[in-house]
């Protein structure tokens, strides 16, 4: 019989067929387990050093956890070359670098190549390449190159490669910043002409802050830099760790989408999905605003409908009031009249008068004179005289003397 890897013996009216599979199986999954799951103990333990604040490649969330392009390429590097990285954060450059020289930390990811630095450092193979630049503020337009700088101050930062590029024009005069936001400040305050700084890191700084309006980069780039994960010229074995895992990592889609992650142009302000619902709520403002107008136009209308109908009411009380004391009125007068009419007593029909005494016959047939007549048959009261006429002819005497004195 051949023998082989858990190969198992015996009758088989002990074990049944079945069962030796079974036992089989069992004794295999702790080996297939071991082989699929790798364990943490396994991984080589090492520590890095990150800056507090260098966006893109380095910033803190806000639970103080490293976060960045930097530290999302170290975390890819990392997984595929077996090691588990320990963040350690620093406050500015040169106590990152003293750490990796003092042996503090094992490297610094995605660090600036310059020959200084080689010669302290070795240096895994390039995870990124930049352009350093001068930027000045948007409205100068003075400065076009390194030569325009001249006589002007020029912002750099410590121990950045702005520090040696800024040398190399004598006349500038060199303003150093411990920090690029510094340097990003005092230019648009204009303590400084110009700043000399990476590109990418600066232009992220400025949206940042959301005042890349507010600077411009001017020319092209003065230099080239390779970004790559230094560590101690001691530790050669952990280099060879990484640089396949490198390689690995920058053919691979992985590389691209934590690029865009950090360096893509920012998302406009006005996308599609905003303008629909800045729409939207114009709209909705629009037809609250109609509904609103409507609401308060039919109020405003409802209460000068009441009010007029209050006043056609006043008016129409006014006029019943008017048209009864009118009635009242016209009442009273006709009983005034009526009474004043009923008090005059008028003479009708046909009189019989004598011809020559002019004495009137009464109802009974007895004849009366004419002004007894008349007192008896109206208010009126008689009163006697003479006529012209008669006063000559009865007393022409008289009458001749009341003429000669008239005369």
């Amino acid at each position: 019989m051949k023998k082989g890897l858990f190969h198992f013996s015996g009758s088989s009216h002990l074990f049944p067929h079945g069962i030796n599979w079974v036992l089989c199986l069992l004794l295999l999954c702790p080996v297939l387990l071991a082989a699929k799951v790798p364990n943490d103990a396994q991984k080589t333990k090492v520590t890095a050093g990150v800056l507090s604040n260098f966006p893109p490649q380095y910033t803190l969330d806000d639970d103080g956890t490293p976060q960045g392009f930097a530290v999302d390429i170290m975390n890819e590097i990392a997984a595929r070359a077996r090691l588990q990285v320990t963040y350690v954060v620093y406050d500015s450059w040169p106590a990152l670098l003293s750490a990796l020289k003092a042996g503090e930390i094992d490297m610094i990811p995605n660090q600036g190549i310059t020959p200084e630095r080689q010669e302290l450092f070795s240096y895994s193979a390039p995870v990124e390449t930049f352009g350093v630049s001068i930027f000045t503020r948007a409205d100068r337009t003075d400065i076009d190159g390194l030569s325009d700088c001249a006589g002007k101050t020029v912002g750099v930062v410590k121990m950045n490669v702005g520090e040696q590029l800024v040398k190399k024009c004598p006349q500038t005069i060199p303003q150093l910043f411990d920090h690029p936001e510094d340097a990003l400040f005092s230019l648009l305050s204009g303590n400084v002409d110009a700043v000399i700084y990476p590109e990418p890191v600066f232009m992220r700084l400025a949206r940042t802050a959301n005042i890349d309006d507010h600077i411009r980069v001017v020319g092209k780039p003065l230099t080239e830099i390779k970004r790559a994960i230094s560590v101690s010229r001691n530790n050669p074995e952990l280099l060879q760790q990484l640089n396949p895992a490198v390689a690995q990592l920058i053919a691979s889609p992985t590389y691209r989408r934590i690029y865009n992650r950090w360096y893509g142009k920012p998302k406009p302000f006005l996308t599609s999905g905003r303008v629909a619902a800045f729409m939207g709520a114009i709209l909705l403002g629009a037809v609250l605003g109609m509904g609103i107008w409507r609401y308060r136009s039919l109020i405003r209308i409802n209460l000068q409908l009441a009010e007029q109908n209050k006043r056609r009411q006043e008016a129409e009380q006014a006029l019943r009031l008017a048209n009864d004391t009118l009635e009242e009125n016209v009442k009273k007068r006709t009983r005034e009249l009526e009474t004043a009419l009923s008090d005059v007593k008028t003479l009708t029909g046909l009189l019989p008068i004598c011809s020559f005494c002019k004495g009137v016959r009464n109802d009974q047939g007895y004849w009366d004179k004419l002004e007894k007549y008349i007192c008896d048959h109206t208010d009126a009261e008689v009163t006697h005289g003479l006529c012209p006429e008669c006063f000559k002819r009865e007393y022409p005497e008289e009458f001749a003397h009341v003429q000669s004195n008239n005369r």
